[in-house]
């Protein structure tokens, strides 16, 4: 069986642009989905995709990403057993696989589209790592006080020391060791607040209770799972959750203005949409 055949592109019966889009990244994540299922590996929506899920049931609709989370023992397993089972047009990103993506990014690593592209920002013109339709994958480690100001000091002194190495194992170790010897109760996060503006924003960790249990939910009418604690970790993030941005705020924050879902970025792992009917996915 073909992954083409379980899970069909459809992003051509999008009624709109963003839709297009939309249904690219689902497509990426009920492949996801299905490979963490077949290797009991435990993953979870989070950020803006679980306030999409709770409030819309799917996608917010202006989102043009889509975040999951993960432990970082599932995520070591999620290596090792779901990424050589990916599909030829689904980019794994990392440091070690994108020479321009660094270690110690505010997402550890993501899901790409190899078809697709974000229009780039205006700080962003010059990079050169893959920008295709993505799904964030933040890794969680048990290694933080619950506190978005040490979680950013011990993001920024993470990112001082490893930075600019081309991987974010030596990363990984330090925040094991942490979770293992620290003498202190401690919460589940990960690298995303290490900028000076993102400490005033809502409190990003769960706490181990919230996080123990997965529940099952229904993510734009394909099944998804979600922290039993998750009405906690929104209130500590956004506040009122339930409270919708004005409408000129709602608006995707990754690209500067709809993504294309038909025009790859200028990377090596890349695949034309006009030639993707020569192109035979990789089987299950």
């Amino acid at each position: 069986m073909h992954f083409d055949h379980l899970f069909p592109d459809q992003r051509e019966t999008g009624e709109t642009q963003m839709k297009q889009c939309h249904l690219v990244m689902l497509r990426m994540f009920k492949i996801l989905h299905f490979l963490c299922v077949k290797y009991h590996i435990k993953y979870f929506l989070c950020s803006g995709t679980l306030k999409g899920a709770i409030l819309f049931e799917g996608f917010k609709p202006w989102d043009d990403d889509l975040d999951i989370g993960m432990t970082r023992e599932n995520y070591e397993k999620f290596v090792q057993y779901v990424v050589p089972e990916l599909p030829d047009d689904i980019f794994f990103q990392t440091p070690e696989t994108d020479n321009y993506f660094k270690a110690c990014h505010r997402v550890e690593a993501k899901l790409r589209d190899k078809f697709s592209s974000y229009i780039p920002m205006e700080d962003q013109k010059e990079c050169k790592y893959h920008n295709g339709l993505m799904i964030d994958i933040l890794v969680f480690d048990r290694a933080y006080l619950p506190n978005n100001f040490f979680i950013f000091l011990l993001n920024r002194s993470l990112k001082f020391f490893f930075e600019n190495k081309t991987s974010n194992l030596p990363r990984a170790r330090v925040l094991k060791f942490i979770s293992k010897y620290s003498p202190f109760p401690l919460v589940y996060s990960n690298s995303y607040i290490n900028g000076r503006t993102m400490i005033k924003k809502g409190a990003n960790y769960f706490k181990e209770e919230e996080i123990a249990n997965l529940i099952k939910i229904k993510f734009e009418g394909t099944d998804a799972y979600i922290p039993e604690g998750w009405h906690f970790y929104l209130k500590r993030k956004y506040g009122d959750y339930n409270k919708l941005p004005p409408p000129e705020n709602q608006k995707g924050h990754h690209s500067a203005s709809v993504p294309n879902p038909f025009t790859p970025c200028n990377h090596t792992k890349v695949l034309d949409w006009k030639f993707r009917s020569t192109f035979n996915n990789q089987a299950i």
